[in-house]
């Protein structure tokens, strides 16, 4: 707010355009991806040699999960962290239920939900969708 007052007082400066400066700050600063913890990657380097994506999932239940899409996007590398073990899950085609032994995953915008031995888990790309 000091530097809105700061930048009224200068020459040529009207409200129109510290308006259209303070938008396009906010506009910049939407673009950049929210902050996560820095973690290293869970999985061992032969379960992902082709890496499309990786994200590590916050859950409404507090757990998280690093999550890595691999080959052609239909093959899901899933680690419930801290020391989870990975568990690869496979669907058939795009939009369809990613499937593993003992867990199945539906992917819908940037959540994901978890259903492991009947239980229901939540996670969201960051801790504030929860």
């Amino acid at each position: 707010m000091r530097a809105v007052r700061a930048l009224r007082h200068l020459p040529g400066l009207t409200a129109a355009r510290i308006g259209a400066v303070l938008f396009a700050g906010m506009v910049v600063g939407a673009c950049n991806p929210a902050p996560s913890e820095p973690v290293e990657p869970a999985h061992e380097k032969h379960l992902t040699p082709r890496l499309i994506a990786q994200r590590i999932m916050y859950c409404d239940d507090g757990s998280r999960a690093d999550v890595d899409f691999i080959d052609d996007g239909l093959k899901m590398a899933v680690t419930w962290l801290p020391k989870g073990r990975t568990e690869i899950l496979h669907a058939q085609r795009t939009g369809e239920e990613f499937r593993g032994d003992q867990s199945r995953a539906v992917v819908a915008g940037g959540s994901i939900a978890f259903t492991q031995r009947g239980n229901i888990r939540v996670c969201h790309r960051t801790p504030e969708e929860s």
